[in-house]
């Protein structure tokens, strides 16, 4: 049950939408003809991803488990990469801890402008599962790691986000203090939500989320002081950040507490090229509460706990990586992953008009 921040948290942060029909529709295709596959998840609580996943798709069984092939990649998805050559590799690993890449304010400014999308794809089977070398926790030496070649095949669900400017959210609905935002539209635009967030000198913070809806009431959810990432964002930081998400329709709570930790850097091979990145561990508790009739949060209206354990990857090109990560192998130093997440910046303009959240499309 988790989801995706901006970058780490833009895409690990997510409300309750009111539940509709979905609509049947033919699959979207983008300017080469290629199908996307979109979805009707949930595209404001933590449990889908920024990084988000769910929904039955095909070609994944329960329990199935997923394994790289040679099939070629999706190329018009992502944007073009900028190809990290050998040469910079083995140089930023002779250079030690020194080599390492920062995430800086420029960085996750560059991302979230007006004319970008943040692409998530996620897999249908929440029991799906992929055995990957995610390395160790080290400050020292530079590592590799390497996701499957057709990563975005096997992932059969992918979602988008808009950034908009802040101006363009009904002033009832915005946040006080956002500088930048993304709009997801969903259930035949019957719900448009917006994520809020503030770039500032030192930290990224998750403002909270709003809801414009043609049937049910609109809302907003605050969520000051939630730290996405400190800036900049660089290897051996640690911080905490908790979010609340509550939506007056469904009566529910949720307070999500994340520990996030950079701890270690190198190479990461993705299916659009290698990148410098740092890989980043996170440890989060839920906790679920039953607010009806305006009750007071205490034990005795809690109603959920939950824990998980992930592991991720961040790019300065705007790629991410995120799973929750089980049986790790000291001696292989490789985990079972499940509830995975690829998310990646492109433009605007490269993705077709058609291609929307508001349907169950099989890619």
């Amino acid at each position: 049950m988790r989801s995706v921040h901006l970058p780490l948290l833009l895409t690990l942060a997510i409300c309750h939408l009111a539940q509709s029909s979905t609509p049947p529709c033919n699959p979207p295709v983008d300017s080469g003809g290629n199908r996307y596959a979109t979805g009707t998840h949930n595209p404001f609580r933590k449990n889908s991803p920024g990084f988000d996943l769910l929904n039955q798709g095909q070609g994944h069984q329960e329990g199935a488990t997923l394994v790289a092939s040679a099939r070629t990649n999706l190329s018009n998805d992502l944007a073009f990469a900028n190809i990290v050559s050998g040469t910079e590799a083995r140089w930023r690993a002779k250079l030690g801890a020194a080599g390492a890449i920062q995430l800086t304010a420029n960085d996750f400014n560059t991302f979230a402008q007006p004319g970008n999308t943040l692409l998530t794809y996620g897999g249908s089977s929440l029991e799906s599962t992929l055995n990957m070398v995610i390395g160790k926790a080290d400050l020292v030496n530079a590592q590799t790691w390497t996701l499957p070649a057709d990563l975005t095949y096997q992932l059969d669900r992918v979602s988008r986000r808009d950034f908009v400017s802040p101006t363009t959210i009904p002033a009832n609905l915005r946040l006080n203090g956002v500088t930048n935002a993304t709009k997801y539209i969903a259930e035949n635009r019957a719900n448009i939500g917006y994520r809020q967030y503030q770039i500032a000198g030192s930290a990224v913070n998750f403002l909270g989320y709003s809801v414009d809806r043609k049937v049910g009431t609109d809302f907003e959810a605050s969520s000051a002081g939630s730290i996405m990432t400190k800036l900049p964002a660089q290897l051996g930081d640690t911080f905490t950040n908790t979010i609340v998400y509550d939506d007056p329709d469904d009566e529910l709570q949720t307070i999500q507490s994340d520990t996030l930790a950079f701890d270690g850097f190198g190479t990461l091979t993705t299916p659009n090229g290698s990148f410098q990145a740092l890989r980043y561990t996170v440890r989060s508790g839920t906790r679920t509460y039953d607010t009806s009739g305006g009750a007071t949060l205490s034990d005795d209206n809690l109603i959920d706990i939950e824990t998980d354990q992930q592991i991720g990857w961040v790019t300065k090109e705007g790629y991410w990586f995120v799973a929750n990560y089980a049986n790790y192998n000291a001696s292989t130093k490789s985990a079972e992953l499940s509830q995975i997440a690829y998310s990646a910046i492109v433009t605007t303009r490269s993705l077709s008009p058609s291609f929307s959240n508001s349907c169950n499309c099989s890619r």
